[in-house]
């Protein structure tokens, strides 16, 4: 009985692994996510592109042309990858999956819509995608806009009326983090999303950034943390910053002082576990 058992158990997860496909030539995830399980990438595209439209409205038209009342115009380089998702899961699963590792690192979401609140999924896959597999049902379809360091990303999930499950993904790496040093000389400061479980990964980030500034010139790196225990949370906030102070030197930047504010500034967490702040220093 239990040989008959592992032989039904082992032919399940065979069938199960056979589900997943070869990815389309030259291929490969964005390195900041994990795929959906068993999912294959049939669609894939990277090159710059001059203007991205990034919408934070539904889609709807007007006058004969299809658009979003909020956008964002974005230029960079462009990675478009879409996914194929195993038949047996519906297209929340898949996005889910992926919303949530946004959250773990601490993006930030411009836009979310659900159902028919995102308008006709005709709009998405043919006037914004350009990709005729992510038209589908309008019930079904999920979409968010959201903000990782410098890169932007739109996700959409739909199902097709024969059932295929599409999740497509777009990410916008702003050239040379221009956006956040246009903030940072402007307002005096920028802030970056931080993963309180991985801070370093935002040092590469963020030596980028300040290599736009001249040699001279200090920061302030101010990090952010949320915790129901205050002193806790400091202590590991001002830690997670001398590593990050510490990494940044190694990589060149000097001028670098690190400090850690724990959860006393909410509105800059905005909900997020962990934030980080650039600040301009005035000692120089």
């Amino acid at each position: 009985m239990l040989r008959k058992t592992c032989l039904m158990l082992a032919g399940l997860l065979f069938s199960c692994a056979a589900l997943a496909q070869p990815d389309v030539e030259g291929a490969s995830d964005y390195g900041q996510l994990k795929r959906f399980p068993l999912s294959w990438i049939e669609g894939y595209r990277q090159g710059p592109t001059p203007e991205y439209l990034l919408m934070l409205s539904e889609l709807k038209k007007a006058n004969n042309i299809v658009v979003a009342d909020k956008r964002k115009a974005l230029e960079g380089e462009l990675t478009r990858i879409t996914y194929r998702i195993p038949d047996s899961h519906q297209p929340g699963d898949a996005f889910e999956h992926f919303r949530a590792q946004l959250m773990t690192r601490g993006a930030e979401v411009l836009f979310q819509c659900t159902g028919r609140e995102c308008g006709s999924s005709h709009y998405w896959a043919n006037d914004f995608f350009g990709i005729a597999q992510l038209y589908g049902l309008d019930r079904t379809q999920v979409y968010m806009a959201a903000r990782l360091g410098t890169d932007y990303l739109a996700l959409y999930a739909v199902q097709r009326g024969n059932r295929r499950v599409y999740l497509q993904l777009d990410v916008v790496s702003v050239t040379g983090g221009s956006e956040l040093v246009q903030q940072l000389k402007a307002a005096g400061f920028a802030t970056l999303p931080i993963d309180p479980a991985a801070p370093l990964d935002v040092v590469d980030p963020l030596v980028q950034l300040l290599a736009e500034f001249e040699p001279g010139e200090a920061f302030w790196l101010v990090l952010h943390q949320q915790g129901s225990d205050v002193q806790e949370a400091l202590a590991q906030s001002g830690d997670m910053a001398k590593q990050i102070e510490t990494a940044v030197r190694s990589a060149g930047v000097e001028n670098v002082l690190g400090f850690g504010v724990g959860p006393l500034v909410p509105t800059v967490l905005a909900g997020r576990k962990g934030a980080l702040v650039v600040i301009r220093s005035a000692a120089q």
